[in-house]
């Protein structure tokens, strides 16, 4: 009897227990952390599905493959007309870093959308824009408001450089997607086309080939002129350049020259180390209050490397013809004289002279070049120097714009970016721009933002989280003990 009054008292009792089960501290605070965490997971999940739609990416590659640069959004975020980028290819078929690249366009401007089109399905759907035979991931840029075209082989936007085969053991591959796209877009918004006058005759310097594409994709055309069998400069000349003659201009090169200049012509003129006197040349760089001192400088602080006759100056970044450069950036030039600059009460008073690159205090002009003493030896003078200086005069009608640069050892970026400077912005509104190919032979890194959100969440929220909980179940069991 007594053990059927306990068992009944026990059973009474359950009913009481589970209630007070559900409603005791514990089981909130269970409650309350497995509500937290489901809601914090299905967050995770809901947001990695909405950036997996929208189609957004964080690029963390080394040298930002996938990111356009600031030239090519400044480029595109100018454009006025409607233009449309059709990446020509296959469903199935693209090439992973091409599509990359070119999905950038539809984010930086409204005015350019970016249209996929199966060569296949529709086979004659470039013959409106173009002659040439179209293949997989090749590219045609239409400007719809001029019906203006161009076309982009995907062999030029993803080559291999065979030639450093023979230096490296291995071809280096190069992406050049947006080089040559925002070129595309520059050439069909372009209605005044460039033109560069290479002067011949004086054993002048040849541009390099890498100089030669960078000024193709400024869509800049470059031609080659002897200023003998001249009367004078042609009219369609943006910009005259003489690159490192190892002799004097004749008097009727030198009146020419001087008469482009007169009327509001833009130059630029090189004139590296020779022995002979050059009366003429020093006749038209005196008329713009310059002249060269004669010696090679070697650079006691900045210079590259072990060469001391190879110079690191300071860039002046302030001039709009070293504007493309940045505070970070440098250039190396070899065997460098220096420019006199006359005193500024003896010039014209529309003439103004910037300095373009400098050399340190510690740098020194030798006077002889063939010597073998790298300490200051007699006649030899002491720097800094100007081994770059730009000249500008403001005539009755245009200006005169002349680029001296005391050598013709310089590099091909140094060019470039002097000859974009030099040319500005076209009447068209279109800017010489060339963007350099990127190499592949680093390694690469790309994650969907959304993957980056997901894990982002998962390390700094739920693992931490997680971490206290357990340290939190650890301790209440310790205690309860």
């Amino acid at each position: 009897m007594m053990s059927e009054n306990k068992e009944k008292k026990t059973q009474n009792k359950k009913p009481g227990r589970i209630r007070k089960s559900f409603s005791s501290r514990q089981f909130k605070s269970g409650a309350y952390s497995s509500v937290i965490t489901v809601i914090v997971l299905a967050l995770v999940v809901i947001v990695n599905l909405v950036f997996n739609k929208l189609d957004l990416s964080t690029d963390l590659t080394s040298d930002s493959l996938f990111t356009l640069t600031k030239e090519s959004q400044k480029v595109l975020k100018d454009v006025k007309d409607d233009i449309t980028i059709y990446y020509m290819v296959a469903n199935g078929s693209e090439q992973d870093y091409i599509q990359r690249v070119i999905k950038q366009y539809n984010k930086v401007s409204d005015n350019i959308k970016v249209v996929k089109k199966d060569p296949v399905v529709y086979p004659n759907f470039s013959k409106k824009y173009v002659d040439d035979a179209v293949s997989d991931n090749d590219v045609i840029v239409v400007d719809n408001t001029t019906g203006a075209a161009k076309y982009v082989s995907n062999s030029d936007m993803l080559y291999s450089d065979q030639y450093s085969y023979y230096s490296t053991g291995s071809s280096e591959e190069y992406l050049d997607v947006e080089g040559q796209i925002t070129s595309a877009i520059q050439n069909v918004l372009s209605t005044d086309k460039k033109k560069i006058y290479m002067v011949t005759g004086h054993d002048e310097k040849s541009i390099s080939d890498s100089l030669s594409k960078a000024l193709e994709k400024m869509n800049v055309e470059v031609k080659e002129i002897s200023l003998v069998t001249q009367k004078n400069v042609p009219d369609d000349c943006s910009l005259l350049i003489d690159y490192g003659p190892q002799s004097d201009l004749r008097d009727s090169e030198k009146t020419v020259m001087l008469n482009y200049l007169k009327k509001g012509g833009t130059a630029v003129l090189m004139p590296g180390y020779v022995e002979k006197d050059t009366p003429n040349i020093d006749e038209i760089l005196d008329y713009y209050g310059m002249s060269i001192d004669k010696g090679i400088i070697y650079e006691g602080a900045g210079h590259y490397e072990n060469y001391l006759n190879w110079l690191v100056p300071t860039i002046n970044t302030d001039a709009d013809v070293m504007s493309k450069f940045d505070d970070k950036d440098y250039v190396v030039i070899g065997s460098s004289q220096s420019i006199k600059e006359a005193k500024k009460s003896s010039l014209r008073s529309d003439l103004t002279l910037t300095d373009l690159l400098t050399t340190s205090k510690q740098s020194l002009l030798k006077k002889d070049p063939s010597s073998q003493n790298t300490d200051k030896e007699k006649g030899d003078v002491d720097g800094p120097f100007a081994t770059a200086v730009y000249a500008e005069e403001t005539l009755d009608k245009g200006t005169t714009k002349l680029t001296v640069i005391a050598t013709n050892e310089v590099q091909d970026d140094l060019m470039q970016n002097v000859i974009s400077g030099m040319l500005g912005d076209s009447g068209d509104g279109t800017t010489a721009t060339s963007i350099e190919a990127k190499s592949l032979s680093s390694s690469t890194i790309t994650m969907s933002a959304g993957s980056a959100i997901m894990w982002s969440i998962v390390l700094v929220i739920l693992v931490p989280a997680g971490l206290l909980l357990a340290g939190f179940g650890i301790w209440f069991t310790r205690r309860r003990k």
